[in-house]
């Protein structure tokens, strides 16, 4: 079995055998436990292969004894490298330096991130961690365990609840949790609950006020639904009003789909790719080409060595992408219209928000022209209808109200 990797290690040539007894010598050659390999006939009595340039050494009494005669035709592999390499000293030595010293340079925090804080200061949190050393310009190898860094923190940073410490090259990230105040509940004005919609109301339960309407009862824009004042008539009160209020809403939707839809499908053709990664800069490595898509989808892996909580600046990355194309796709007016309907309920729910619930719906009307269906869809739908409407009250005296 070949090894694609010993070969390019140990070098190899391609050469030119000219001769009428190329089969003896290649019989002969396996014998002795010669590799060749890349065997194609180029006329006659020519014939190209590849082989070792160790065992191109061991081919030539072969080549005496069989009356064939060979040329070097072209060279590859680690040796010839080296050679053409050594040529380019300056080169190669600026090459090592480059990557030394990039290497250097990822080894250093050169920004320190915060970030979840509402009331606390990010300059606090900044002073604390540079307490512990976590600072810019600081050497990433004497950094203590990112679960030691946590605890001293967290000690240092009484309004937090947990402090995260997350290593990602020559970024450190500082990821704080603070600690939720009891909530004071706030004074409350007195008001109603009034009606949002036109609708009829399906479910009334009123908390604190005094309901105004009943079930099945059809309720205007504006009508109170829970009156913010209650008692009786000699001793009377304000208050904010609270509860929950149903009401079943009616809305007509307009929707169109187009009977032609533009889909995308994969070729075939594809790529894979390798990248060297150094700190935040990416190398690729191989192919030394790289395929143009006009569309494409691609899919991501990295692999980047982490021990004892230190993060290596140098890692890998795959990316595997996938050619597609688009194609035109005729859809049924039966289809489009199924498309239609349900981009009109997710319409209609997010426009009666959250809770609400379609009762029923009913397609009204049905159109097809110009390559598109139009529908018009009636929906009932369950929603909370009540909205807060302040309230402006004198309390009456009793002479006011005629009464002693």
């Amino acid at each position: 079995m070949r090894n694609g990797l010993k070969e390019w290690i140990d070098g190899h040539v391609t050469i030119t055998v000219r001769g009428k007894r190329f089969e003896r010598l290649l019989n002969m050659a396996v014998r002795d436990g010669i590799r060749i390999w890349n065997i194609r006939r180029v006329g006659e009595e020519l014939t190209r292969c590849d082989i070792v340039i160790r065992d191109y050494f061991r081919l030539r009494p072969l080549l005496r004894e069989t009356g064939c005669r060979a040329h070097v035709d072209s060279r590859g592999g680690l040796p010839f490298w080296l050679i053409r390499l050594r040529r380019r000293l300056g080169l190669a030595i600026g090459a090592v330096l480059f990557f030394l010293g990039l290497y250097m340079l990822s080894s250093f925090v050169w920004t320190v991130e915060v970030s979840g804080t509402r009331h606390m200061d990010p300059q606090k949190v900044l002073k604390a961690a540079e307490q512990i050393g976590i600072k810019e310009g600081a050497w990433k190898v004497k950094l203590k365990e990112p679960l030691t860094m946590q605890k001293e923190l967290m000690s240092l940073l009484p309004e937090a609840t947990w402090v995260g410490v997350d290593i990602q090259g020559t970024r450190v990230l500082l990821q704080v949790v603070e600690k939720d105040a009891p909530v004071k509940p706030q004074p409350t004005s007195p008001r109603h609950l009034v009606a949002k919609k036109r609708a009829v109301i399906t479910k009334i339960l009123p908390e604190v006020g005094k309901s105004q309407v009943t079930v099945n009862q059809l309720v205007e824009k504006g009508q109170v639904l829970i009156s913010g004042i209650i008692g009786n008539e000699t001793r009377q009160q304000a208050v904010s009003a609270r509860g929950t209020v149903k009401g079943e809403v009616w809305y007509v939707s307009e929707v169109s789909v187009p009977l032609t839809q533009t889909m995308y499908r994969l070729t075939g053709e594809q790529q894979e790719r390798q990248y060297l990664l150094l700190g935040s800069y990416a190398v690729q490595v191989w192919p030394l080409n790289k395929l143009t898509f006009g569309h494409a989808e691609e899919t991501e892996s990295r692999f980047v060595p982490s021990f004892s909580g230190y993060t290596s600046p140098v890692g890998w990355k795959t990316i595997h992408a996938m050619e597609t194309e688009p194609v035109q796709k005729k859809i049924t007016v039966q289809e489009a219209t199924e498309t239609a309907k349900r981009f009109a309920r997710e319409d209609i729910l997010r426009k009666a928000g959250k809770d609400a619930v379609i009762a029923d719906e009913k397609v009204l009307h049905v159109t097809s022209e110009n390559g598109k269906v139009y529908l018009s869809i009636h929906f009932s739908v369950i929603e909370d209808i009540a909205v807060e409407q302040p309230l402006t009250w004198v309390p009456q005296t009793p002479a006011e109200t005629g009464k002693p």
